[in-house]
């Protein structure tokens, strides 16, 4: 199922519950006539059905929800090369721990995130950081892009079509490392 699939089922399901724990907090009050209400309908056959299909269902819908929350995701490749014996990929999270270590030879960067996407020619890679006060943003960024795209090559044989750099805090803990 997709995550917009599974979202709105967990949701209906949801609206169920409540509707439910409603029920049986009315009848435990006391409430006259719930229970009667629940009795006569129960007598009629065609509820009888109605309730047991619907049940099934819902039990079928509950137990492919469980059992897709076991389901590993694949991981998400970038394909470094191709040669006559295959492809040769790499792992967008082995990138973004490529990414982490070109990061911390830049003096001044604080935390580094980086994010990285597949696109047609390559890769595309928006780095979130931190750096600290008085220091040359411009300078320190345009770096930053440098190092992240030959440690790249240099590395994995991986080009990057796209490296954004996002400035997202000037940090003034200088105890914090520099990238965790």
């Amino acid at each position: 199922m997709t995550n917009f699939g599974d979202r709105f089922i967990i949701g209906i399901l949801s609206l169920g519950y409540v509707f439910a724990s409603v029920l049986l907090t009315v009848i435990a009050l006391g409430w006259p006539g719930s229970i009667d209400f629940i009795q006569d309908y129960f007598v009629n056959v065609n509820n009888r059905w109605i309730l047991g299909l619907t049940s099934t269902f819902l039990f079928i819908v509950t137990f492919t929800l469980f059992l897709s929350s076991f389901k590993a995701k694949p991981a998400k490749m970038a394909v470094i090369k191709e040669t006559k014996l295959g492809k040769v990929n790499i792992t967008l999270s082995a990138l973004e721990q490529l990414i982490l270590k070109a990061s911390k030879s830049i003096q001044g960067v604080r935390d580094v995130k980086p994010i990285i996407k597949t696109v047609a020619g390559g890769i595309s890679i928006l780095v979130k950081i931190q750096v600290i006060p008085d220091i040359n943003i411009s300078k320190l960024t345009e770096e930053l892009q440098e190092t992240i795209k030959e440690y790249l090559l240099n590395t994995s044989g991986t080009s990057a079509e796209e490296i954004k750099i996002q400035v997202t805090r000037i940090s003034w803990d200088t105890k914090v490392s520099r990238v965790e």
